[in-house]
């Protein structure tokens, strides 16, 4: 059993009414999604960013059934001036195929639908505008979903679509060709639909007149109209007067598990109050609660038995995205506030790839200088100091056993996410520190007047005083002053308490006859990392002693980059099939980053010993 998780957008279609041999068959282009915003019932609004999507040859369906009576033919996806567009062939023969090769030649306005299996997707906030598919769209009132990044299963043809401002064109017009030169005679055709008109006769039979008239003359097969007798011979049960519960959409469903998982203020931070106001009308106070929610958002039936009931549930796109949306959020609430003391003084960059990049710190050399009578301005120099960095990859699965489900246990699940939010920071932290103490290239050095070693370099007034004088006296090859300003001490855990009694006091103690007055109280900013004393990770490069002075991160002491800018970590689902030996979904947590040094007169080491 497959656990594709697809959601269907209607568009439209063209079908080229192409003369057909032996051997051709009835071509067919369809504009499967204009790139904008549309609305998928159930769902709401829904915008696919089209460059993260995963095209291909795809199967063309008849009204998403993808059993072999549904099957139309195939076609091939691409991209065209920020549309999708599926070229291909109607070369399937059966009943379906037919039907609407003949419609589209007597002039029918087929429509289009794409069925996508979502991996990433994240809720846009009202007003907030986004840049997709070459275009800037700004989230209407309530919101919408943004697709980062799917699958895309298959195209449908279908007879009606949710936006009613598509349009249709045909290529045979109905002036030029009144019929489609397909291998199918007007007999047969007469022949399908006498046989259609009399299955539905025989399913309605005296008793329902009034449903096969509406079903012959809208196109209905028996199947249909079988459903529509059975229901209306259901009894009918008197009305009476109950409120019934909000109907839930995917950001009630995200709201009613964060606040069943105690997360309710980080809820209305993400999703607003209105969804955390629906979630509570929802009445849902286990998670089993959750999973009835979900196969009613999508019109499925309730399976009797819990453990049925979860398998569905979870074989839905509205659970698992819901579930992965939370661990999303769970899990980057717990990513930003990880301490990470590089912030204040690491620069920022963004790579497009994983290869080597180089970092350009140009400095130019000379003073403006007055233009003589005539105006002619002399040149500059410049000299270029390279530093290369790249990013690389780390991750770690998450996955959760349906038993905790059914158990109504979510905290192993709530825990990891944090846990993997927690753990992706101090990753960055971990790289970041690993460079540093690593001191590649004699980047701390006294060549380069950014290094303090002795017995006075311990740190104490004194001693910050002359790395503060090292980084404001930074001078470019012809002795013009840089300023640069000192913004970050750096400090172990162990010189925490004297580096608050420097920045913080008023008063220090100095020998006799000299004033007490502390002249460097709230010179820079104080941060503390236990990783620069941490000699069980990072060996002999870590001491209790030494210290480092920066610059603000525009100096660019040292360089973290994330690939495409992605500053976050990277959640993707995989259904209950992920893993044939486990009865679990899962979830793919990783984050793409780098770390290099960079500028060496942007920063200042002190040994802290002889």
């Amino acid at each position: 059993m497959t656990t594709d998780t697809i959601a269907t957008m209607p568009e439209t279609l063209d079908l080229a009414a192409a003369s057909v041999s032996a051997r051709k068959l009835p071509a067919v282009q369809i504009v499967a999604y204009t790139g904008g915003v549309m609305h998928v019932p159930q769902w709401g609004l829904i915008a696919i960013d089209l460059a993260g999507l995963e095209l291909g040859q795809v199967p063309i369906l008849a009204d998403h059934e993808s059993r072999r009576s549904g099957v139309l033919g195939h076609g091939q996806a691409q991209v065209q001036a920020g549309r999708l567009i599926v070229n291909g062939a109607i070369s399937a023969t059966g009943p379906a195929a037919r039907e609407i090769v003949q419609a589209a030649a007597n002039g029918f306005p087929w429509k289009a639908s794409v069925g996508v299996q979502v991996i990433e997707a994240d809720r846009v906030a009202a007003g907030q505008g986004i840049e997709i598919n070459g275009r800037r769209i700004a989230a209407p009132d309530g919101g919408l979903t943004l697709v980062r990044r799917g699958r895309l299963r298959e195209v449908s043809i279908t007879s009606l679509g949710c936006d009613g401002d598509t349009e249709v064109s045909i290529a045979a017009s109905k002036k030029g060709s009144h019929h489609m030169e397909v291998e199918m005679h007007d007999t047969d055709v007469q022949d399908i639909e006498a046989q259609r008109v009399a299955a539905i006769a025989n399913v309605c039979g005296d008793k329902h007149p009034d449903i096969q008239a509406r079903a012959v003359a809208e196109g209905w097969d028996a199947n249909r109209a079988e459903l529509e007798v059975l229901r209306a011979s259901r009894p009918k049960v008197p009305a009476v007067q109950a409120s019934r519960p909000p109907v839930a959409t995917g950001s009630v469903l995200e709201a009613a598990l964060l606040t069943h998982m105690g997360h309710a203020a980080l809820g209305e931070k993400a999703l607003g109050a209105v969804a955390m106001e629906q979630a509570d009308r929802l009445g849902a106070t286990s998670m089993i609660d959750l999973c009835r929610a979900a196969l009613r958002i999508e019109g499925r039936d309730l399976p009797t038995g819990r453990m049925e009931l979860v398998k569905a549930a979870l074989s839905t796109l509205s659970l698992p995205t819901a579930l992965g949306n939370v661990a999303n959020k769970v899990l980057l609430d717990a990513y930003s506030e990880t301490p990470a003391s590089w912030q204040a003084f690491c620069a920022i960059r963004s790579t497009s790839d994983f290869k080597a990049n180089t970092a350009i710190r140009p400095t130019f050399t000379g003073q403006l200088e007055q233009v003589p009578k005539g105006g002619e301005l002399k040149h500059g120099g410049v000299s270029e100091a390279l530093t290369t960095f790249q990013v690389d990859t780390f991750g770690k699965m998450l996955s959760i056993d349906r038993r905790d489900i059914i158990n109504d246990d979510l905290s192993v699940f709530e825990d990891a996410a944090a846990s993997f939010g927690r753990m992706a920071m101090r990753k960055v932290s971990d790289l970041v520190y690993e460079v540093l103490l690593a001191n590649a290239g004699g980047f701390f050095s006294v060549g380069n007047g950014n290094l303090l070693e002795g017995a006075d370099s311990a740190l104490c007034i004194d001693a910050l005083a002359s790395a503060i004088a090292l980084m404001r006296t930074q001078r470019d090859a012809e002795g013009n002053d840089l300023d640069l300003r000192p913004a970050t001490l750096l400090v172990t855990p162990e010189l925490e308490p004297v580096a608050r009694m420097l920045l913080e006091s008023e008063f220090v103690q100095r020998a006799e006859d000299v004033p007490t007055g502390n002249s460097l109280r709230r010179a820079v900013n104080l941060e503390v990392e236990p990783r620069l004393s941490n000699t069980d990770k990072f060996g002999s490069a870590a001491s209790v002693k030494h210290w480092y002075l920066f610059t603000k991160p525009n100096a660019v002491p040292m360089i973290v980059a994330f690939l495409n800018g992605r500053r976050t970590p990277t959640v993707e689902y995989f259904g209950l099939d992920q893993d044939v030996n486990r009865l679990a979904v899962a979830w793919r947590v990783y984050h793409d980053f780098g770390a290099a040094l960079c500028d060496p007169r942007a920063a200042v080491r002190s040994k802290g010993e002889a």
